[in-house]
C-alpha cells in the first residue's frame, strides 16, 4: 500500500466535498470501532519535539547547530577522519520522562557531512562509520572545560539534510501502533493489507489516518515511513525509537524528496545505556 503523506494547507476542499469527508469519517470511524480495543492494547507514549528556529546553548535539546561537547572527549569522525557534524542533541533532564529512557544525561546523533546518502550504510544499518551515536552520562557543568570553536567541521562544501539551527519544545502524548511499523501485525494478528483491505472503499482513508499521526519529530512511540520498515527481518530487536526526524518546511530540513530519519536500539541496550549498536535509517518517496 501506497503511504500518502498530504499537505493539508495546499489543498482547497470545496464545500460541497465537505459533507463528503463527513461521511467517509463516519463511516471510517463505524468500521474502525471492533479494533480499537487492539490498537489501543498498543499505545505507547512519546515526546513530540517541536521546534523553533534559532541559536541554542550548549546544554539545550536541538536540532543541528553545536555540541555540547568537553575538550577533553575525542570528537566523531567519519571513515575518512572528517569530523562529523551534529544531527541532533537530547538533554535528558530537559524532556518528559518515557519509560526505559535515561532520565539525565544527554544524547547526541552525528552524520558525516561528506556523504551523499547522509551517513546510512545499506549493508548494514548498525555500522557506525559515517554515523555517531553519543551518550554523555555525566555533564561537564564548566563551560571552559567545553569546545566552543566548532569551525573545524569545515561544512563549506558539504552534505546534510538540516540547514536551520532549531531549539526543541517537548510534548509528552501517546499514539497507537502506525501501520508503517512492522509491529503492527503482531497487534493486529493481520499483515498490513489484510488489515486495511477489510475496509473496502474506506481502506485508503483509514490507514492514511492512522499513518500520518506518526511523522514529525519525536522520541519514542513508533516510527513512520516513506518506504518500508528495514527492521521487518534482520534487525526486529530494535523495537525503540530512539529518535525520529522528519523533513520540515519550518526548519529547512529535507531527507532526499521529502523522506524521513529513525533510529532505532533494543531495549536491552537502551537499559545498559550502550549505544553502540543502534540502527539507523532513512528513505523517502
Amino acid at each position: 500500500m501506497k503511504n500518502i503523506r498530504r499537505n493539508e494547507e495546499n489543498q482547497k476542499i470545496k464545500p460541497w466535498r465537505c459533507r463528503k469527508r463527513r461521511e467517509s469519517d463516519e463511516s471510517s470511524a463505524r468500521k474502525m470501532r471492533p479494533y480499537r480495543d487492539l490498537l489501543e492494547n498498543s499505545a505507547k507514549e512519546y515526546v513530540k519535539l517541536n521546534v523553533r528556529t534559532g541559536k541554542t546553548g550548549r546544554y539545550d535539546s536541538k536540532i543541528a547547530g553545536d555540541p555540547y561537547f568537553p575538550k577533553h572527549e575525542t570528537y566523531p569522525t567519519d571513515e575518512n577522519g572528517q569530523p562529523m557534524k551534529l544531527l541532533a542533541q537530547i538533554n535528558f533532564s530537559h524532556i518528559p520522562q518515557l519509560d526505559g529512557y535515561p532520565s539525565s544525561g544527554i544524547l547526541q546523533f552525528y552524520i558525516s557531512v561528506h556523504d551523499d546518502v547522509y551517513g546510512l550504510n545499506f549493508d548494514d544499518r548498525c555500522e557506525q562509520k559515517n554515523f555517531r551515536v553519543i551518550y554523555f552520562e555525566n555533564i561537564v557543568e564548566n563551560e571552559d572545560e567545553l569546545v566552543s570553536d566548532f569551525s573545524f567541521i569545515g561544512t563549506g562544501e558539504c552534505d546534510f539534510p538540516i540547514l536551520s539551527e532549531a531549539a526543541v519544545e517537548p510534548v509528552k502524548s501517546s499514539e497507537w501502533v502506525l501501520p508503517t511499523d512492522f509491529q503492527f501485525e503482531q497487534y493486529t494478528g493481520m499483515e498490513t493489507m489484510e488489515f486495511f483491505g477489510q475496509f473496502g472503499e474506506d481502506e485508503e482513508d483509514i490507514y492514511n489516518e492512522l499513518a500520518e499521526n506518526g511523522f514529525g519529530h519525536k522520541i519514542g512511540g513508533y516510527a513512520s515511513f516513506t518506504q518500508h520498515d528495514p527492521r521487518e527481518y534482520e534487525y526486529n530487536k530494535h523495537t525503540v525509537l530512539l529518535l525520529q526526524i522528519d523533513s520540515d518546511d519550518d526548519i529547512c530540513s529535507m531527507w532526499g524528496d521529502v523522506g524521513i530519519a529513525n533510529f532505532f536500539i533494543t531495549p536491552d541496550d537502551l537499559r545498559k545505556k550502550d549505544f553502540s549498536n543502534v540502527l539507523y535509517n532513512w528513505d523517502c518517496s
